[in-house]
Formats: C-alpha cells, structure tokens, sequence
C-alpha cells in the first residue's frame, strides 16, 4: 500500500508533458539552444552539477544539455575548448531528437 501511495504522489509531481512544436518553434529553439553556455561543478563528494546560462523554453531540452555537458567532463574533457567541442557536438543531436518528438506527436 505504502508503495502505491508513493507512485500516486510522484505522479501527482510530474511535470505536463511537453506541446508539440512547429518547424518554426524548432528552429527559434535550435537558436537558444547555441547561445546557451552550460557550467559544470563538483560538491565536495564529488556530484556532479550543470547550470545554465539561459534557457532553450523547454525543459526536457535544458536538461538534455545538462547531461550531454556533464557526460563530457566525464569523458575527461577539462579545458574549456574541449567541453566546448563536445557539447557543440551534440547540440545538433539533441535539435534532431526535438524534430523526432515533434513529428510523433504530430501524428
């Protein structure tokens, strides 16, 4: 029972699933999504955090970039150029995930 009403409340605390977008809010978004710069730091045990500079409108996307920064100081990126590179990488694949979802949703 005790798991249940946990489910029921972290249900309860879920954010609303994203609208659908058009080519045109696609590409203002692809726009925000390059003059966002991402931050990443260390807590004294070691987690990982992301901060941005901006956002892109879209959560899922805001955090999508956090991760793919994260993952590449992971990698062992530290200079600021290499962190630069990897993340400019991957930006174009998050933009196409974005399209993806959009032409589900569109259907």
């Amino acid at each position: 029972m005790m798991i249940a009403a946990l489910a029921l409340a972290l249900q309860a605390t879920a954010l609303p699933p994203e609208p659908a977008l058009t080519e045109d809010e696609i590409v203002v978004i692809a726009r925000r999504l390059n003059e966002i710069t991402a931050r990443v730091s260390r807590d004294p045990k070691g987690r990982f955090y992301c901060s941005l500079s901006g956002t892109t409108g879209r959560l899922s996307l805001d955090k999508a970039l956090c991760k793919a920064v994260t993952q590449c100081v992971k990698k062992g990126n530290s200079q600021e150029a290499a962190i630069r590179q990897c993340v400019d990488a991957e930006k174009p694949k998050l933009i196409a995930k974005i399209r993806k979802q959009a032409r589900k949703k569109a259907k």
